[in-house]
Order: structure tokens, then sequence, then C-alpha cells
């Protein structure tokens, strides 16, 4: 019986008449307004044939349309009045649609959606209201025609609708529940025809409820099911700016024709309470923006035993609202009905207020509103938690670093040249020949002088147990059937792709170790940001999508904030970096804050300049790879205190390479306990060839 009352023919929409004479008034305005209920009298005009009777139907809007006048708008009068009527077109589109022949049915639509592209068109004096057929006495003879489809409302009832893309029918059931939620049942049928409905039906809702005081809180959405046509078809949440949309979780193809959607779902946090009452407040209509609604109701019903103090319901734009657009009806003692008499716009909203008893409600208890709290401001406080204990763990780690009391070591393979660049910070003709001598004591080369030539002898194809950028030297000199190499200008270019691929691995190998000395507090700072992310995204309503979001847009900080904080050689070319990636940063910050607030945007990216900034400390020579400069510093120190004993004990073939590479050659000269493996001689001849 309750859905009864709302199944209104859709023709009566059309064809009557109907001019507001009430005031208009914005929603602020109106919130102060009510409505009273009335008695349960279907609007309809005079003589309206029977619905279910197609041919009595066509004949009535055939006599309609050949009854009908031109309407200009010198005889309606100022247009700025409240009473004027709004829809409207250029005298272009009109002469257009007169070419086309085309019905009053498909005009009102065309109206409607043509204010998307028009919404601000000037009034002028050719300007065509509502319909405009012809004048009696140019009717033409043949038959008039027009596209309708018959749609049968959820409560059976079948009607003529425009074979349009639309909404010939909205209802919207909320029923109140004790504990302040809300269950929401709503019944849209729609008319598809392949274009924006192609992919189905997607229900928007905006993402914060707002007061009278303008104040905003997010309100929480649980699905229970959606359907289509009787089927169940699963659907998710999804966040996007301001707005929550209800999307399926596979996509579908809607062919042309009439399907009836049905959600059903429970939405909290939708009232606010006031010193002596409560409201509602929902705009059904604002779910489908896109859309004319050519019925729109609502039912609302609170628990039994309770009434309504006041209710209202406005139709039309946000700041032209008009409450004679809309009748209420009482259903019974706990529950309202709400209709439009009149097709809704795009653009268009019909705005539902509904004052209750307080007292109905079941007063929320700490833990409810410290859960709304965090929903609210989660990501906030999680994420500066997160920055916080990153932040603290660096100053901590930089301060236990410059006390000089990190032990940490790191085992790696030594070769003269790594050693050079980690105590020196170079790279250079010396540290190349420094890795002869290494090759010479690892037993797979001779270096061996011939007049003034000077020669390098392959020993051994067995090399896999050499450090790598050894390895990659003697792939480089040696081929296959190759024993032997002249070091001579007939061989530079080999000698120049040998130091170009030797330099590039000495560095990489230091940036490498350099990042294992820092792995641990490396690893810390970013488990403590995923760990961050994945809270934010566990109180957000869809966690999977927007941990995938979260981590998109960290990476992307990552990969420009580096960007601008590396040092190109070309000053141009850095500055032109730097100002690209302060633009891609900017427009993730701006992207993110789509999904959580902007201050949390700019916290995640803080969190990324910080871990950054904490790597590239750690891993300079004043971060955690002192100690190995300090070793080799020793090391250094050792080779200059003890060059007498060394010189002429076995320890000289270990420390040869080391001794050349810290340039320390000249304290050991050739003795008759070194001379079968002293190479240092022919490293200097070898340096000034090179």
């Amino acid at each position: 019986m309750k859905k009864l009352f709302f199944a209104i023919c859709f023709t009566a929409f059309v064809l009557f008449n109907f001019k507001a004479q009430a005031d208009v008034a914005t929603i602020e305005e109106a919130a102060d307004q009510a409505n009273t209920p009335r008695e349960l009298v279907p609007v309809t005009p005079d003589n309206l044939p029977d619905p279910n009777n197609i041919e009595e139907v066509r004949a009535f809007l055939k006599q309609r349309f050949q009854t009908a006048i031109v309407s200009r708008t010198s005889d309606l009068g100022d247009l700025n009045k409240a009473n004027s009527i709004d829809i409207q077109h250029s005298t272009e589109y009109i002469q257009n649609m007169q070419e086309q022949k085309k019905s009053a049915f498909e005009k009102i639509y065309d109206q409607m959606i043509d204010r998307i592209d028009k919404p601000q068109a000037d009034f002028s004096e050719d300007t065509v209201f509502y319909e405009q057929i012809a004048e009696p006495s140019h009717q033409p003879k043949e038959t008039i025609d027009f596209a309708v489809v018959q749609v049968r409302l959820p409560n059976g009832q079948i009607v003529l609708a425009p074979a349009r893309e639309h909404i010939p029918y909205l209802l919207t059931s909320y029923h109140i529940l004790p504990t302040g939620s809300i269950e929401v049942e709503e019944d849209v049928v729609v008319i598809a025809n392949g274009e924006r409905l192609k992919n189905g039906l997607v229900k928007i809702m905006p993402k914060y409820s707002k007061s009278r005081n303008n104040i905003e809180k997010k309100i929480e959405i649980d699905i229970l099911s959606v359907t289509l046509n009787g089927q169940e078809i699963p659907h998710k949440l999804q966040e996007f700016g301001n707005e929550i949309l209800f999307v399926p979780k596979e996509k579908y193809i809607l062919e042309p024709g009439v399907y009836t959607y049905h959600f059903n779902y429970v939405i909290d946090r939708k009232l606010w309470y006031y010193d002596d009452f409560t409201e509602l407040y929902d705009n059904p209509v604002g779910s489908y923006p896109n859309f004319v609604i050519a019925s729109a109701n609502s039912i609302v019903s609170v628990p039994d035993g309770h009434d309504f103090i006041s209710q209202l319901a406005v139709t039309g734009r946000s700041n032209n609202l008009n409450a004679n657009r809309t009748v209420v009806a009482r259903l019974n003692q706990n529950a309202l009905g709400f209709a439009s008499i009149m097709p809704i716009g795009i653009g268009e909203g019909m705005h539902i207020l509904v004052s209750l008893d307080k007292n109905i409600f079941i007063k929320p208890g700490f833990g409810q509103r410290f859960a709304w709290f965090i929903g609210d401001y989660g990501d906030i406080i999680f994420l500066l938690l997160g920055f916080i204990a990153i932040f603290a763990s660096y100053l901590l780690s930089w301060r236990f670093i410059k006390g000089s009391k990190s032990r940490l070591n790191v085992r790696f393979k030594q070769t003269a040249a790594l050693n050079r660049y980690i105590l020196k910070g170079v790279y250079d003709e010396r540290s190349f020949v420094s890795a002869f001598l290494d090759l010479i004591r690892y037993n797979v080369v001779d270096l061996q002088q011939k007049d003034e030539s000077f020669i390098l002898i392959k020993k051994t194809d067995k090399i896999n147990k050499l450090p790598i950028s050894l390895r990659k030297i003697m792939k480089s000199l040696f081929e296959k059937t190759t024993s032997f190499l002249a070091i001579n200008a007939e061989n530079k270019i080999k000698f120049d792709r040998a130091v170009a691929k030797h330099s590039a691995h000495i560095k990489t190998h230091f940036k490498f170790l350099a990042w294992r000395l820092n792995m641990w507090y490396l690893l810390f700072s970013l488990s403590m940001l995923v760990l961050t992310l994945a809270a934010v995204s566990y109180i957000a309503i869809n966690p999977l999508e927007t941990m995938l979001i979260l981590m998109s847009a960290t990476l992307t900080f990552f990969f420009y904030v580096w960007m601008f904080k590396h040092a190109f050689a070309k000053k141009w070319l850095s500055l032109t970096i730097k100002m690209i990636s302060s633009i891609f940063i900017l427009l993730t910050v701006l992207l993110l804050s789509i999904y959580i607030h902007f201050i949390s945007a700019l916290l995640i990216l803080c969190i990324v300049c910080v871990i950054l900034e904490y790597s590239l400390r750690f891993s300079a020579k004043d971060g955690l790879i002192q100690n190995k400069v300090r070793e080799l510093s020793n090391l250094n120190q050792y080779l200059k205190d003890n060059a007498l004993s060394i010189n002429v004990s076995k320890e000289f073939e270990i420390q040869q390479a080391n001794i050349f590479a810290f340039g320390l050659e000249n304290m050991y000269e050739k003795t008759a306990q070194n001379k079968a493996i002293y190479k240092l001689d022919l490293a200097e001849e070898i340096l000034k060839i090179l």
C-alpha cells in the first residue's frame, strides 16, 4: 500500500500544465520551513485516460497536441519571477526540433538534457517554453507519432514513457533505526539506449554529511545487496574525491531496454543531533545527477510509536528551490511519503528534511564516538605518528653515528681499487693499474718487461673465484684465444673499455656497500611507512584500492624527490629537471588528496623526504661507511709505519696492490727477499703510459 501512493502516471507529469506559485528559497532558508502532510490524493488532470489502455493514451495525446497553443516570452511576463517556467531553449535548437518534427515528449527531455551544455542560456523573445507543435489552423493532417515504451513500475503498474535514456521512476525508502543508522531500499527504473547506461547505472553519494552549522562528518555505508531485474549484481564502494560510488565488481554491458535496479544498504552518521531535535537531510535525486527523473519518490519511516516534528520537501536547483513541485503525504503514524509532481531535470534535486524527537535514538557510547573520530581523522593521525617515529629514528641514529658508537660491519671482497675509492673518494689510472697487481696476487696474470715494452700474460682461464671487478677486466682485455697483451698505443681502445667497465663497477659496488651498511636503518623506516599506509588504507571504504593508490603515489614521490635532489653535471639540465620534478610532486599531492586529507598527502611527502635524506646521509663518507674509511685509514698508516718489516716479509705480496693504490710505492724498494714478486716499478711505468 505504501508504494501504491507513488505509482503516479508518467504521462500526467508531462501533460499536466502545473505552474508553481510558491516562494523560491535556498536549502538553508527552506530548512526553517515545513510542509504539511496531505491526504493521499493523486495529482492528475481532468479526463486522464486509463494508463493501462495504450490506444486510449495515444488518442488522448494526439488530441492534446492538436489543441496546443504557441507561447512566446512576450506573453509570459517577467521571467525573473519565482512563478516563471524555467525550461528554455535557444532559437536554433527549437528550429532544429521543428525540422525533425519531434514530439512534445521528446522536447521536454531535450530541454532538460540541454542544460548540461547551456546552464546559463539567456532568454530572448524567440525562446519557446514547454511545448510548441503548431497552431490549430496549421496542424498537419498526417498522424503524429513518437517513440514510447511500456514501463512496469515496482508496484506492478504499467505506464508509458518516452524511449529516451532517463529514469522514469525512483523510490527511495529510509527506515531510521533506534541506533541512528538508516536502512535504505531504493528502486530505480531506467531506460537504457546504450549511451550513458552502456555499462550499467552508477550510484553516487556524498562522502560527507553537513550540518546546519556547516560541520562535516564522514558517513559510513555498508552494501547489503544490489539487484538488476531481480538478479543480484555484486557491487563495491569506491571513493573519489568527496563522493562515494556504487560500482559493480565486474563490468557488464546493459543492452537497450527497461531495467529495474534495487539498492539495499545501511548508512550511518547521516543524522544530525541538535539541542531540541534530530534531523535527517538527503537528496535522493543527487545520486543520479546526469539523468532526467520523471517521478522521484521517497518514504521515511521511524520506529513504531514515534512521530515526526516537522517535514519539508523542495525541488529545483540549490539556489532556486520550490516547495510546490512536491507533495508530502502521511502513510501511517510513523511513515511519510514524498513525491515530485513534475519531472526533475539535470542539475536539479529533491531535498528532504525531516525533524525527529531526539529521544528516539540511543546515545552513541565512547567506543562508537572514538571509532567515528578515527574514521574522520585516522589518516592524519596514523601518518603523523609514522612521521614522528621515522624522524625520531633518523635523529637518534645520526647522533649515534656522530658519537662514533657505530659498530656495524659488512664483509665484502676488498680490492685495491675499491679501497682507494673508499679512502680517497676517487677512481683514476692508479686505481686501474692497482687492479693488475691484484690479478698478479691471485696468480691469474703476470706482468713482464721486454726491452721498453710491457706485456700482460694470462696464466689461467679459471677466473670464476675472482672479485667481479677483476673478472670484468679479464673479459675486456683477453679473448678466449688470447694469452698475452702488450700495453701500448695499439691496444689503447681495449684498455679504455676495460677502464670504463672497471670504474663503473667500483662506483656501483661502493654504493651497494653503502646501502648494505644502511640496510637496517632503511628497512625500519620503509617498514614504518608501509605499516602506516596499511593503517590508513584499513579505515578507508575500499582498503585494497586505497593501498594501491597510496603505494603508487609514494613510489612517485620517491622518484621525483630523488630526481629533485640529484645533482646533474650541467646546470641548465639540473634546473629543468628540478622544475619538472616539482610540478609532478605537486600534481601527485593534489591527486592523492582526492582520496585522503590534503594534510595526509603532505605528510607522506615529508616521510619520503626524510627517508631519502636519512639514507643519503648514512651513505656519505661521514655516515655509516666511516667505519670502513677508518679501517682503511688505519691500514694506510700501518703500511707507512711498518714499511721496512713488510718489505722483507711474505705480507708484501698480499699488500703490494694496496701499497700502490695508496701511493706508498716510494717507501718500498726491491730487495733480495721480494725481487721475484716485486712489480711496483713496472706499475709506475705503466701508469705513465696510460
